[in-house]
């Protein structure tokens, strides 16, 4: 597997699936939100894209504008909801929209 080059992305290992567990529990908590729509294993998520508004706060999990994967399946729709969501936040901060 090759890390991914983007400074702003993280990746990681997550070995005992604590994070997968908790993504698990919030998307069952907040079935309003995008929702992925594969990538079980082992009753485990895995390989998924997860995409947050650049301005989410963190005191409670953001909702996510994306989720899906395996991510060499939805690069694609990752990338239109990033550029979407980009070019909506600079129009905000210029104040063209």
């Amino acid at each position: 597997m090759t890390r991914i080059a983007d400074k702003r992305a993280r990746q990681f290992w997550d070995l005992h699936h604590l994070v997968a567990t908790a993504l698990d529990e919030f998307a069952k908590q907040n079935p309003d939100q995008p929702q992925p729509q594969c990538c079980k294993q082992k009753g485990f998520d895995w390989d998924e894209a997860i995409l947050f508004s650049p301005r989410s706060r963190w005191e409670d999990m953001p909702p996510a504008l994306f989720w899906n994967g395996p991510v060499v399946r939805v690069m694609s729709d990752l990338e239109t909801t990033f550029k979407r969501t980009s070019t909506s936040l600079t129009g905000r901060l210029t104040g063209h929209l």
